[in-house]
């Protein structure tokens, strides 16, 4: 029998001070905890995120739960507990603290389900991964380490920070360059990462990376001509041709240019691995996608209508959840603690 006095009532928790009060509570539930760890990421609390993270992978070892929402929770605990650091030595250990606690919730949650070690196990690897990375020191290693930061566990300005050295270490590493743009890009410092892609553009290695970055920069400022232009270019060399297809798609989108979205749609066709007759279900799923990334959010959900036409149902409300989801943490950081 359940004591109903150990019963707490769900809570609406929509502002970061709404979140701090949910923290004093004694108990919650994993979606309470999970929304906690949402406003507090969006507001850049890490001390706050690793607390509320923590108590949502604490309650999800009493309970079954999606695979995608363990990940999540786990990559917002990481993102908290990596804090920021003052030193190689101190975010070494951080990175291998919050890989061994993560270990201890991998022992304990659903231990049977092969895609739940996949999608938490991630989450460790990136971890991991970073930690041998530091013991190499190198700029290359540093840029990568950079890299994983901003793409794996969300902290884009402790990848603007890795960057930092590794540029400092190597001014000529342009891939560094090229990564501290996009993670500027993350923090809204637009003019900071425009400076890093032009550098970066400069050689001709890093060059089509640079071009991919600066693309989907012009497209998250909604300079879709400006960006059709930039990536036409690219598209022309061959280079990063599956990538620069999907970011032409949402420029063109977003730019109302419907005949060169066909064209782009019969390019797509004659990629080696796009089934013949799916390159507009392709295109358009991954233009959705970089304009949710981008807070493209009203061009996003336009496109996510006509992409409801030619897909199933499933697709369609799996991404129209993955619209939804990022408009609101969008949202999230609008609202400041009192």
């Amino acid at each position: 029998m359940v004591d109903t006095q150990t019963l707490l009532e769900p809570i609406a928790i929509k502002t970061v001070d709404e979140a701090r009060e949910a923290l004093k509570r004694p108990r919650g539930s994993f979606e309470e905890w999970l929304e906690c760890a949402r406003i507090f990421s969006a507001n850049k609390l890490w001390s706050e995120l690793e607390k509320s993270a923590q108590k949502a992978l604490e309650s999800a070892t009493r309970r079954p739960l999606k695979p995608t929402l363990l990940k999540e929770a786990a990559m917002r605990f990481a993102a908290g507990s990596l804090r920021d650091f003052h030193s190689k030595e101190e975010f070494r250990r951080n990175c291998e603290d919050t890989s061994a606690t993560l270990n201890e919730f991998n022992g304990l949650l659903n231990k049977d389900s092969e895609r739940f070690r996949t999608y938490f196990e991630s989450v460790i690897e990136a971890l991991d991964e970073i930690a041998l990375l530091l013991a190499d020191g190198s700029p290359h290693a540093l840029t990568s380490i950079s890299s994983k930061l901003r793409k794996r566990l969300g902290r884009a300005d402790l990848a603007v920070t890795v960057a930092n050295v590794a540029i400092n270490t190597d001014p000529k590493q342009y891939a560094a360059f090229t990564t501290r743009g996009a993670a500027f890009s993350e923090l809204s410092e637009y003019e900071k990462a425009l400076n890093d892609f032009k550098f970066a553009e400069s050689d001709s290695q890093s060059r089509p990376f640079a071009i991919a970055g600066h693309t989907k920069l012009l497209i998250r400022q909604s300079e879709y001509s400006a960006a059709i232009k930039l990536g036409w270019e690219l598209l022309k060399t061959g280079k990063k041709r599956k990538s620069i297809l999907f970011l032409l798609a949402a420029a063109a989108k977003g730019a109302g240019d419907e005949e060169r979205f066909k064209w782009l749609i019969s390019e797509a066709e004659l990629l080696p691995d796009v089934a013949p007759g799916s390159g507009r279900v392709l295109l358009t799923r991954q233009a959705i996608r970089i304009l949710i990334e981008n807070r493209q959010f009203d061009v996003a959900a336009k496109l996510l209508l006509q992409y409801a036409e030619i897909t199933s149902e499933g697709r369609y409300k799996a991404l129209q959840k993955e619209l939804l989801a990022a408009e609101r943490e969008s949202n999230l950081a609008r609202i400041p603690p009192r």
